[in-house]
């Protein structure tokens, strides 16, 4: 999901939060930068699928239309027929992208938790009935739809009842390794995967309760703190892996924008421990490009206790 929505652009911290438009968090997130073969870097990249920009308009109005009209987190009857086989087309290029770049540069939790937790099949954008049923069944979160950009506020309330945002509708070939409005890839390639990691799943539903107790105590400077964190973790986080502490990617959107993690993985000298003092001094949730520091967690769980124990401090 989106970090930060079409709506916000340039958001750093001290802009309120009332002012952004989320789902999820993510920016840059969902760039897919060049196509990949499924082993290699061809010389010739093979032929994109075509799906145009205006027929993409369209059918995001009527996905989320169908979204609006369902049950609210009820799967909905995407029209007229399922998904368009240039929807899936998409995907398929996509998802075969992102998958070969994560397992060369993405920490083996992320790449169990995409290949064997949420197990998408390669050839069509996933069922939507099937993957909340799979979650909710392995995980314990729920899957809800939604129609695109969540407010902040909103956003993070589902994230403390357990219940993930997902947008339903698919971008136009010609951003295929960019877009700024969140779809179903962001969601699906980055942030469900994260809720198939037990120390992850945990640190998503603190942020939501978090996010709820300092809503509460209109705290607004603490909340702009948290959103920081979120950002530079969740979305644009790496970790140390494996015994030589290799330099791994887990943020959702430096994932499923395969283009950002080849680029964060040759810009070592960008990298910062994380710390509260650097995500705070240094931290943004500027989506106008790849970012200008990504902050390194010792590991994958035990960034997320550090996480969990900073929102403790707010």
């Amino acid at each position: 999901m989106k970090a930060v929505g079409a709506a916000g652009r340039k958001v750093r911290s001290g802009l309120s939060t009332s002012s952004r438009r989320w789902c999820g968090l993510q920016t840059s997130a969902s760039s897919d930068a060049g196509f990949l073969g499924p082993t290699s870097v061809p010389e010739t990249p093979p032929p994109l699928p075509v799906f145009p920009e205006a027929v993409a308009r369209e059918r995001k109005r009527l996905i989320s239309a169908a979204v609006a009209g369902a049950p609210k987190g009820a799967a909905p009857i995407i029209p007229p027929n399922g998904y368009l086989e240039e929807e899936h087309m998409m995907w398929r290029a996509i998802y075969r992208n992102v998958s070969t770049i994560a397992r060369q540069h993405a920490c083996p939790q992320y790449q169990r938790a995409l290949f064997e937790g949420a197990a998408y099949r390669e050839d069509a954008i996933p069922d939507m009935a099937e993957l909340q049923e799979r979650c909710l069944r392995t995980t314990g979160w729920r899957i809800s739809p939604c129609c695109g950009s969540v407010p902040p506020r909103d956003f993070f309330v589902e994230l403390a009842e357990r219940n993930m945002p997902c947008t339903m509708y698919i971008r136009p070939h010609t951003k295929l390794t960019f877009t700024e409005d969140p779809d179903c890839i962001h969601e699906m390639l980055g942030h469900i995967p994260h809720l198939f990691i037990p120390s992850w799943s945990r640190m998503y539903e603190a942020f939501g309760r978090t996010a709820r107790r300092l809503t509460e105590k209109n705290d607004e400077a603490a909340l702009e703190k948290l959103i920081l964190m979120y950002f530079a973790v969740v979305e644009k986080g790496l970790v140390h892996s494996g015994a030589n502490g290799e330099v791994q990617a887990i943020g959702a959107s430096v994932i499923s924008g395969a283009g950002e993690l080849q680029y964060a993985m040759r810009e070592p000298e960008r990298y910062l421990p994380l710390t509260v003092d650097n995500v705070l001094k240094y931290g943004s949730t500027d989506e106008d490009g790849f970012m200008k520091r990504y902050f390194v967690g010792k590991d994958v769980d035990s960034t997320a206790d550090f996480v969990i124990q900073f929102m403790d401090t707010l």
